[in-house]
């Protein structure tokens, strides 16, 4: 197999995206396999983002944010030089409810490819991927690094990112 210097490069920043910063690292999403096209996520149980505490049931919203991340690195893995993927579109089917006490692993993979958007495929499941939680299918946009699009998305995500760094007058003109 060839090195692949794009995802020598997308790898860490999405890892360290997911884990380490944001909404990933808030619910404890660990990336276990990224490719391009395709990645594995998995969530740990944890009891405060039970929906409800009689059963000890994850949230619903938990489950639907694993696949749309899940959904959404795979397809950054897809493009081939520096962007975002915002998520245009998402159907989820809820299968069953998840069991409590334990992991949830999500599998999400691209499937199709037009000119401006990705589409995905996603499956949550716990102990057997073939008794799935959850199925979903998603569409994300493909937004250039050169595009305004991106430059405002970068924009928000740095200052998200840097709050004690002071917008400069170039930031203001891009707003």
């Amino acid at each position: 197999m060839a090195f692949d210097m794009t995802m020598a490069l997308v790898r860490p920043a999405l890892k360290y995206a997911l884990e380490r910063n944001g909404h990933g690292a808030a619910l404890g999403f660990t990336l276990d396999k990224l490719e391009r096209g395709e990645t594995h996520l998995t969530f740990p149980y944890r009891e405060d983002l039970v929906g409800n505490p009689i059963t000890g049931v994850v949230h619903g919203g938990t489950i639907v944010s694993l696949l749309d991340t899940a959904c959404g690195c795979s397809a950054m893995t897809v493009q081939r030089k520096p962007s975002v993927t915002p998520t245009m579109d998402l159907r989820l089917d809820y299968m069953r409810p998840a069991q409590p006490y334990k992991p949830i692993y999500v599998e999400a993979k691209v499937y199709r490819q037009s000119s401006n958007v990705i589409f995905c495929r996603g499956v949550a499941w716990q102990d057997d991927k073939e008794n799935p939680i959850a199925h979903c299918v998603a569409n994300f946009m493909k937004v250039d690094s050169k595009s305004i699009q991106f430059r405002s998305i970068a924009l928000k995500k740095l200052r998200h990112l840097m709050p004690w760094r002071q917008p400069s007058v170039n930031d203001s003109e891009q707003k």
